[in-house]
């Protein structure tokens, strides 16, 4: 028996995390559902998610609206950590945050840690490439060879860590900002949603977006950078 998370990208239940859902359950519109999604475009029992051969099937009730696996219509699947599943008007992706970055990450997450070391002067693990030193500064502490390329992943690794939400904010100016990020927020499902899988077999998560979708998230783009300028210097040209 598999514990799974579900998180909802897009639906009633949008911004809601499942976490440690014990299989087999089933996802769909009623309230015996593991997962229950307001949507009368998903089907009372619309799909099963269970461990077979220590991997998790998703499979297909026959519902009457069908489920999408990563842009690709399924009756049957095998679920890969990331896997966006589209059911109705709802989207949930398979596994927790950390699953995914595992998944997916280019780079660990070592230049904090190796920060930290390197300011807390320890350096665990000496087997490592970086305690190796090349440089000492004034102070006589030795700092690793590849200290710039620690500092530009560090900060590159801190950049993207999100910010607080205001808690200060009037009702009015909460409504604006819930407007604004809401309209931001469909516009990057329907991209994903617009994806479609690269190859079921190679098990790469690669997707294919098309043109008019990637000119959409272009100008979305744009309209962030803007929307940045216009809040940090409202009087600005």
């Amino acid at each position: 028996m598999a514990e799974v998370t579900f998180q909802i990208l897009e639906g009633m239940e949008r911004g809601r995390v499942f976490a440690k859902l014990e299989t087999p359950f089933t996802i769909g519109r009623e309230e015996d559902n593991g997962v229950q999604l307001n949507d009368e475009r998903v089907s009372r029992f619309h799909l099963k998610v269970q461990e077979e051969d220590g991997k998790v099937i998703l499979t297909d009730l026959e519902s009457t609206n069908g489920t999408r696996v990563n842009g690709v219509p399924m009756t049957v699947r095998a679920l890969q950590v990331g896997d966006l599943v589209s059911i109705g008007r709802c989207l949930l992706v398979f596994g927790n945050p950390k699953e995914i970055g595992q998944r997916y990450r280019t780079s660990s997450s070592l230049p904090l840690q190796k920060l930290k070391d390197v300011i807390d002067g320890s350096h665990p693990g000496e087997e490592d490439d970086y305690v190796e030193t090349s440089r000492t500064v004034d102070s006589g502490s030795a700092y690793p060879s590849d200290w710039n390329d620690i500092l530009d992943s560090a900060g590159q690794e801190l950049a993207t860590s999100t910010p607080p939400i205001p808690d200060t904010f009037r009702l009015a100016q909460r409504a604006q900002l819930a407007d604004l990020i809401a309209f931001v927020h469909q516009q990057i499902v329907v991209f994903l949603q617009d994806g479609r899988e690269r190859s079921m077999d190679d098990g790469s998560g690669q997707r294919v977006i098309d043109g008019a979708s990637w000119q959409k998230m272009i100008a979305l783009e744009m309209r962030l950078a803007q929307i940045i300028r216009e809040v940090s210097d409202p009087d600005g040209p």
